[in-house]
């Protein structure tokens, strides 16, 4: 299991996230192939080495081909992002973190996040940043990533909306839940991208005991302060073949709602976090048949999960309970069969070891060559036989 930690001891933004993983060894050219699929505007970037402080970190500078600000493309590439050829997992999360973006400022300026415009944000500069550190992370086999607690800055920020105290009212309501060093640091050192990444994938407590093998520096815009205005990035294996996780499992029974609107639920249930969701058939007072709806979900996830059990179905409550679950380290490779390239998620170690080729690439291919879906899946099977013995790498891209 592929571990990354991130020390926030200077803040945190989009940037300097994806400049931390890139210097860690994500590899530029696979994340610009990556981001093709979602057909950007014409946009360029400079990953290069900048000095902050005493020490050096990669900088990556987002740029429109015409030197001008890009807004109005991000409602585009969100709705193109999920039929888009990302890697497994990549617009599931990529939406998760522009929902906490857009729900935060709808919740500063009483509105729905529908109406939110976010002013100081640039389209394009978020999204090749959002969707950059998803797809490094990747790279780089991360399954796991942990945040220390986030210093937040100091002073004011010049906002459309004026002069601002830091964190800004919309930062400081993504940083809800999360561990914060408040009145520490110079200026804005959390920006609203980077709080938002940290609030949708970091979990919360201490990471597992890790080997550490590559570290990562990214640097900030800004250059001076009493620190260097850098983000570090840990990344190693954590010892364990298998760990506990503490999670909420939500459950609502109706019998009162179509059964059409179960796919909607599901949909939703899985774009707000939920980890596994499932229905079953029940029987209910006066013998009237009725739908039991169940969601497992991260705490971070839960509210959002609550929202889609209570707007997506007619249930008037939820239960919620605090199970908690065992499951084997996992990590992504790949396997050719005669019909191109499939992933595959590996998990566990020695007997307890699986090999589980990715669906959505198996159909994929399926569609491409004419062939049935199952014996695409069966020769991929045959292909993931030695990866039950062999050590793989992680996905590199391409």
């Amino acid at each position: 299991m592929t571990v990354a930690y991130l020390d926030c001891f200077s803040g945190v933004s989009g940037d300097m996230l994806l400049g931390a993983l890139i210097d860690a060894g994500a590899a530029p050219a696979a994340i610009l192939r990556g981001l093709r699929p979602l057909r950007l505007p014409a946009w360029r970037w400079r990953v290069a080495r900048a000095r902050r402080g005493e020490f050096t970190g990669t900088r990556v500078d987002v740029r429109a081909a015409d030197g001008r600000a890009r807004h109005g493309v991000l409602a585009a590439v969100r709705a193109r992002a999920p039929r888009a050829a990302l890697p497994d997992g990549v617009a599931r999360d990529a939406e998760r973190v522009f929902t906490r973006l857009l729900a935060a400022e709808g919740a500063v300026h009483g509105r729905l996040a529908r109406h939110v415009h976010l002013h100081e944000l640039e389209d394009l500069d978020t999204l090749v940043d959002v969707y950059g550190v998803l797809l490094a992370l990747r790279l780089l086999g991360v399954t796991r990533v942990f945040a220390s607690p986030v210093t937040a800055g100091t002073g004011t920020v010049s906002a459309h909306h004026g002069e601002l105290p830091v964190p800004a009212p919309g930062t400081a309501e993504l940083l809800r839940g999360i561990p914060v060093a408040l009145g520490s640091g110079t200026g804005e050192l959390a920006t609203p991208t980077g709080a938002a990444l940290v609030a949708a994938l970091a979990e919360r407590g201490t990471p597992p005991v890790f080997t550490l093998h590559r570290i990562g520096y990214g640097a900030g815009a800004r250059d001076g302060g009493a620190r260097p205005n850098l983000l570090r990035v840990f990344v190693g294996e954590a010892r364990e073949d298998a760990w506990r996780e503490d999670v909420r499992q939500v459950d609502a029974v109706v019998d009162d709602m179509s059964p059409q609107l179960v796919e909607a639920f599901m949909e939703r249930a899985y774009r707000e976090g939920a980890l596994e969701a499932w229905t079953a058939p029940v029987g209910m007072k006066r013998q009237r048949p009725g739908i039991a709806l169940t969601a497992l979900v991260a705490p971070p996830r839960l509210d959002g999960v609550v929202r889609a059990f209570l707007e997506e179905t007619s249930t008037l409550g939820v239960r919620i309970t605090s199970p908690e679950r065992v499951v084997l380290a996992r990590r992504m490779t790949a396997v050719r069969t005669r019909w191109g390239r499939v992933r595959v998620k590996l998990a566990g170690a020695g007997a307890a070891r699986h090999a589980v080729p990715e669906y959505a690439d198996v159909r994929r291919l399926a569609r491409r060559s004419g062939l049935p879906a199952r014996l695409v899946l069966e020769e991929a099977r045959r292909a993931c036989a030695g990866l039950l013995l062999d050590h793989p790498k992680p996905w590199r891209g391409g």
